[in-house]
């Protein structure tokens, strides 16, 4: 083993990286998220029969749009429509 193999650098990007791409991941996450609830408020102001067309109520959208920040409100609103197009009888 010589010196240049075991620097006190590389030990430190060794546990560093890591750390950083976990840091990243949950920064793009984050952003995602803020993106997507611009997005489904933009989908909130949608009149009743274009959010039907979609398969969605508007109480689905208000529940979506009042979940925790960290939840992301596509993904609610996404996961109603799905239900409702797969119940045998419509709401």
């Amino acid at each position: 083993m010589t010196l240049a193999s075991k620097t006190p650098a590389s030990r430190i990007t060794e546990t560093l990286a890591p750390a950083v791409a976990t840091g990243l991941s949950a920064l793009r996450a984050i952003v995602r998220t803020f993106l997507n609830r611009r997005a489904a408020y933009r989908v909130s102001e949608l009149p009743d029969y274009l959010l039907t067309d979609i398969g969605l109520k508007r109480d689905d959208v208000h529940e979506a749009m009042h979940a925790d920040w960290r939840e992301d409100p596509t993904f609610k609103m996404a996961m109603a429509a799905g239900r409702r197009r797969r119940s045998p009888t419509r709401d």
